[in-house]
């Protein structure tokens, strides 16, 4: 019996003449940890899914062949977990698995009580799905899987929505699973998770390959260096776009945020942090008047409640956490047509709108379906289209989830262009601080029910 996921011959597409993988020998070890790391769009998450046996059965075409010992059944956490929820709760979302694995009913019950525990979401065990945080989700998916007992485990970015808390919790369990002779395939393009896994790494960059000892170890030192982040706090004179006053944001009859008061500064970028479930994307909503709040909402100086749609749309825009909430089209020629129609930032012109194109690598897929792009993809073309429409606040949570140091260092390369010409207020949740911070100039933390500014007073 081979202790190997074979591949060999493999190619993949979903448009003729533009293949997304071309493998023509790779052997995966099982009971191990293992990386694909590479650049957005490299075809990490493609390969998962045609171990998950969901490509080309759900679309592209492939020939080749991939060979997994009979008694390894995958299961895979999606990079966007929720679109893979059938049911309504973490409980009858476990519930349901375990029915479609035939699991004697009399096991259910104990079965999923048990992998709840193991990740810690006893309390999240009856929530609505839609009112969970990304990173919370993850940790249901993760629940799925343990409940399910498969042998080959496919995470497709798993920490991009955690705080390092939750992260150092989700890879103790992984650790657990691989020790109990579990293999763990996860897709990234950030390593700095990993150093202490002693995982096998395979390399997407360019020709898909195993990288040497010598050379994981190098990546995954060069990947494990801290990242600081020094702001100071904003002085009594900076002007602000928006100001909270008692203000209070619930979810479920659980108290997110309890604001006496907080302004925050117009036309500087403000990074917020948390942990994983505080109510950062909730924040947001709220100030996009999408959900119910109480208290004083002052924007440009007039109150929330009295914004017609109309004017909210042209005041604030909002990059969703996750991709598939963004988009109104099939391409992503059509979205890109539609912010050029109703968007008014003076820097797009035609030529600078082709060379972001290039510069994110999107030029090549105007005519493709955008669920066919990968997350890092979608999430390129979710900032573009906002950046296009030119509000004086924007809103960007988890700009960089799915993307890869070199995306991240163009985009932030973009926004600052597009910044010189017509300064906006951006509001940004990111646990990925990777490249992200020649953009910061101040930083909130939602710690106990309040946001708090962080940093030295230079005033």
């Amino acid at each position: 019996m081979t202790d190997h996921i074979l591949i060999s011959n493999l190619k993949f597409n979903y448009y003729p003449k533009q293949p997304v993988l071309d493998i023509h020998k790779l052997q995966i070890p099982l009971h191990r940890f293992i990386i694909f790391y590479g650049r957005s769009g490299s075809g990490k998450s493609t390969l998962l899914k045609i171990i998950a046996g969901l490509l080309p059965k759900y679309g592209g075409h492939l020939s080749g062949k991939v060979t997994i010992p009979e008694s390894k059944v995958p299961a895979m956490m999606f990079q966007d977990p929720g679109a893979q929820f059938a049911l309504d709760t973490p409980r009858h979302e476990i519930e349901f698995a375990l029915e479609n694995i035939q699991t004697p009913p009399s096991l259910i019950k104990s079965k999923v009580l048990q992998a709840l525990k193991e990740v810690g979401i006893m309390k999240l065990a009856d929530r609505k799905f839609t009112t969970l945080s990304g990173g919370e989700q993850q940790r249901v998916t993760l629940a799925v899987i343990i409940a399910m007992k498969r042998q080959i485990v496919l995470l497709d970015e798993p920490f991009a929505s955690l705080d390092i808390n939750n992260r150092k919790l989700i890879i103790n369990q992984l650790i657990k699973m691989q020790q109990a002779g579990k293999t763990i395939i996860i897709a990234d393009h950030d390593l700095s998770a990993y150093s202490k896994l002693n995982p096998v790494i395979i390399d997407f960059n360019d020709d898909v390959k195993l990288l040497t000892p010598v050379q994981q170890q190098s990546l995954l030192k060069a990947s494990s260096a801290p990242i600081e982040l020094n702001t100071p706090l904003p002085s009594n004179s900076a002007p602000s776009i928006i100001t909270l006053h008692h203000f209070s944001l619930s979810r479920q009859n659980q108290l997110l945020i309890n604001q006496t008061e907080l302004e925050i500064i117009k036309n500087k970028t403000t990074l917020i942090t948390g942990p994983s479930g505080s109510g950062k994307s909730s924040f947001f909503k709220a100030i996009a008047n999408l959900i119910p709040y109480d208290g004083s909402v002052m924007l440009l100086d007039q109150d929330l409640s009295a914004y017609s749609r109309s004017k909210m749309g042209q005041t604030l825009g909002l990059v969703f956490q996750h991709a598939n909430d963004q988009f109104l089209n099939v391409t992503v020629g059509e979205e890109i047509a539609l912010s050029q129609r109703n968007g008014h930032h003076p820097y797009f012109t035609n030529e600078r709108l082709q060379r972001a194109l290039h510069d994110l690598q999107l030029d090549d897929f105007t005519d493709h379906i955008i669920y066919s792009l990968s997350g890092g993809q979608k999430k390129k073309l979710q900032i573009l289209i906002m950046l296009m429409m030119g509000q004086p606040l924007l809103l960007l949570d988890e700009p960089f989830s799915g993307l890869d140091r070199q995306s991240i260092d163009i985009v932030v390369n973009l926004i600052q262009r597009c910044q010189k010409i017509l300064p906006q207020t951006i509001l940004i949740i990111s646990h990925q601080l990777m490249g992200a911070l020649p953009l910061v100039d101040y930083h909130l933390r939602l710690i106990d029910q309040q946001l708090i500014y962080q940093g030295a007073d230079n005033s």
